[in-house]
């Protein structure tokens, strides 16, 4: 979808897993206020999403790992840039409810969606309570892997955007968690699935008026994602996730 970043995956034959490369071929934005006034230098998209990767791995996350990252000259770019990171071997979190979780649900099936639900709700506590905002936290962006202890078996990705923030940030928080809701396909997410992240989230068994107030915030932000992905990709939101599942 972007020519100028494009992502491709390499194998050899030598090697248990393969990696996937990704170059950047465009000019870095600005994110500081120092970088927009021009005081100090941009950092290529490569240099950015190797130190976020660092401070979200520090942080108790798991998320990819970094196998070589570089920065040079590409048809007059001066900061382009390319980072290879292993492959997870391991499923989209939005892919893999749709090959898991199909109603009826075996009981097998309906413990793994529980433990996996509980997991998310954890992972993106420590996330926040850490002071680290995904500013992308879409279900594509977590991989699901299919062996291992259910802590460990979800991973984060694609942090390039992620930023810090103090934990009292709410409005940094509320985006995350309304991107979750969004991108969870209601046709496998129900609303018990939803309040059961969010009980563990803000570890509680009952939602206090301030939690419910926080949901309508939540409800809220999602609706306008929704609407603006209506308006952009030109599709109803049912069709949103049709190539979603291959």
């Amino acid at each position: 979808m972007r020519p100028k970043r494009p992502v491709v995956e390499i194998r050899f034959e030598s090697l248990p897993k393969g990696f996937y490369l990704k170059r950047n071929l465009e000019t870095p934005r600005a994110e500081g206020f120092a970088q927009k006034l021009g005081i100090s230098e941009i950092q290529s998209e490569a240099r950015k999403e190797v130190e976020k990767i660092t401070g979200i791995a520090k942080a108790g996350i798991a998320t990819q790992k970094v196998i070589a990252w570089g920065e040079g000259t590409w048809d007059g770019i001066s900061n382009a840039s390319f980072v290879a990171t292993e492959d997870l071997q391991a499923l989209p979190l939005e892919r893999y409810l749709f090959h898991h979780w199909k109603p009826p649900l075996s009981e097998e099936s309906a413990n793994d969606k529980d433990a996996i639900i509980g997991a998310l709700g954890d992972l993106t506590r420590r996330m926040h309570s850490g002071g680290w905002v995904h500013r992308d936290f879409y279900l594509g962006h977590i991989f699901v892997r299919e062996a291992g202890a259910n802590e460990d078996r979800l991973c984060v990705i694609d942090v390039q955007r992620a930023t810090r923030r103090p934990s009292w940030w709410l409005r940094s928080q509320i985006k995350d968690l309304a991107s979750l809701h969004f991108s969870a396909d209601p046709a496998f997410i129900d609303e018990e699935d939803r309040e059961r992240f969010l009980k563990t989230y803000w570890q509680t068994d009952r939602f206090s008026h301030y939690h419910r107030f926080l949901l309508s915030w939540i409800r809220r932000k999602g609706d306008r994602i929704r609407r603006h992905t209506e308006k952009s990709l030109g599709i109803p939101y049912r069709d949103f996730f049709k190539n979603k599942y291959y």
